[in-house]
């Protein structure tokens, strides 16, 4: 894991305590992006953590984070952008059903009388 720019630090800084705790913060940080990110790495993360710490040049990835998000939501939902029209889906036989059921019966829309005569 020693390349010449960690061995540069260490040797000009004579601060490996230090040296050692921003790696491991940089480590935890860099782990907690997402899996799209992490993928595209060249290097392991314990490499490119204590490469950065070493170069005092820590990189955001703020583009990465969006395009992993983007493509994350495309994943959970890839049929959102198609357009569904649903008048030309929708087909209304309601008349028909209401003839039917006019022709082969007959509606009783009597109610009990004898409810509403003992309520007076």
């Amino acid at each position: 894991m020693n390349t010449p720019k960690i061995e540069s630090f260490l040797e000009k800084s004579d601060m490996n305590f230090l040296f050692c705790l921003l790696s491991k913060l940089e480590i935890q940080r860099i782990n907690q992006l997402p899996v799209h990110v992490k993928q595209k790495f060249p290097k392991k993360i314990t490499v490119m953590a204590m490469e950065h710490v070493a170069e005092n040049d820590v990189p955001d990835y703020i583009t990465e984070i969006a395009e992993a998000e983007l493509a994350m939501a495309e994943e959970s939902a890839p049929n959102q952008d198609d357009e569904f029209d649903y008048e030309e889906e929708s087909i209304d036989d309601s008349v028909k059903f209401v003839d039917d059921l006019e022709e082969d019966e007959v509606l009783d829309n009597d109610f009990d009388d004898d409810d509403d005569e003992d309520a007076e």
